[in-house]
């Protein structure tokens, strides 16, 4: 056949200046013209960006129903790195419904951890209902990713440090009062400790010490999984964790604790083996449906944004039944990404900074390494790496 009967126009330069004239109304504020043309291309150019552009309009003009509507069109063809969950956190907030503006700023957290607004906005939402180990957790995301040192982030660092003068100070005589035995006396310097710094380990790790001395395991476990958030490398907090999930008839929990020290202490053989007897031990005492608890408490902390103790109950479902692993995994790993994206983040950008290195190209190699600085911790191995490289560049 040498001709067609039918014909394919190619109409991408004309949608191109479609977007671009959208663009540019919507720079100079005429946001209904942008919005119209940016509709008439919904037809031939159907992309998460587009909705997000149409969303935006609507935002702008005060339309806040349908600009929800089209964030949530432009995340059904995009759940990873999209904007759209900033402004539906935005307008969640405005109709007080403060779970679900926690829930999409987490979304957006996830992906740019170091949007200070974002961090701001999660902190304060967090605040407002009560969480303050949740809030403080952020509030110091805040501080460290704020590149503008303005009056949100001078008030913020002022009451932090104000509140780590007065955490400290009643951490000490807290320590005073352990020392002496007096486990009631440190409970209540630690209370007071606590309500100032929620996240400082030792004071988690204290509490948990204390409340389990005067067999209150109710409130030392509270603590003991706080302690294991902030540091999940810690055996002795585990080992805590142990005795007080036996002392409160909770062996699926006591048997997840186990098999998370398992790993922490592979290279001596004496604790290993004790560690196994007693796994086995435990293993006995429950059933393939015994996960059940803990999905239902997962799931729990979930609704309610306390997403440090949804995952670590979803953690153990996947301990007590490996086919339940598959179903919680994608879960699993949005957690983390809730909790900790800097850990995927930093190893992605190694990545490239490594590969920008080998081939000489110094400048994007130091940009790269630039950044995992930021988001590494201090006394990691991946920060000592990059700033060794960024020197040499």
């Amino acid at each position: 056949m040498e001709s067609s009967d039918y014909y394919i126009a190619d109409n991408s330069d004309m949608e191109n200046k479609k977007l671009e004239a959208a663009r540019n109304h919507y720079m100079s504020g005429d946001y209904s013209s942008a919005l119209k043309l940016y509709l008439s291309l919904v037809n031939t150019n159907i992309s998460y960006k587009l909705y997000h552009r149409i969303a935006k309009c609507y935002y702008k003009m005060g339309d806040m129903k349908n600009a929800e509507d089209n964030f949530l069109k432009s995340i059904n063809l995009e759940k990873g790195e999209n904007p759209s969950y900033i402004y539906l956190g935005n307008i969640a907030y405005k109709n007080e419904d403060i779970k679900n503006a926690i829930y999409y700023w987490a979304c957006a957290f996830a992906y740019k951890p170091d949007d200070e607004t974002v961090c701001l906005n999660l902190a304060t939402s967090y605040f407002s209902c009560g969480m303050k180990f949740q809030s403080i957790f952020y509030y110091e995301k805040f501080l460290k990713y704020a590149q503008k040192k303005g009056i949100a982030y001078n008030t913020v660092k002022q009451s932090l440090d104000e509140y780590s003068k007065i955490g400290n100070d009643f951490l000490q005589k807290a320590k005073q009062a352990i020392s002496r035995k007096d486990y009631r006396g440190a409970i209540e310097f630690l209370t007071f400790a606590y309500k100032n710094l929620p996240t400082n380990y030792d004071i988690n790790l204290l509490l948990g010490t204390a409340y389990l001395a005067e067999n209150d395991n109710m409130h030392a476990m509270i603590y003991l999984k706080q302690a294991y958030c902030i540091n999940q490398k810690s055996v002795e907090v585990l080992q805590m964790l142990t005795s007080v999930f036996i002392n409160l008839g909770d062996y699926t929990a006591a048997y997840c604790s186990l098999r998370r020290i398992l790993p922490l202490v592979i290279s001596n053989q004496e604790e290993y083996l004790n560690t196994m007897q007693v796994i086995k031990e435990l293993n006995s005492t429950f059933d393939e449906q015994s996960y059940l608890g803990h999905k239902e408490w997962g799931d729990n902390y979930y609704r309610e944004n306390n997403f440090h103790f949804a995952l670590f109950e979803y953690e153990n479902c996947t301990l007590l039944n490996e086919e339940i692993a598959k179903e919680l995994a994608d879960k699993i790993e949005q957690l983390k990404r809730f909790i900790y994206p800097e850990s995927q983040i930093v190893k992605t950008y190694m990545g490239r900074a490594n590969n920008f290195y080998r081939e000489g190209d110094t400048a994007n190699a130091n940009k790269y390494f630039t950044k995992v600085m930021l988001f590494s911790e201090p006394e990691s191995q991946e920060y000592r790496l990059a700033k060794s490289r960024v020197a040499n560049v």
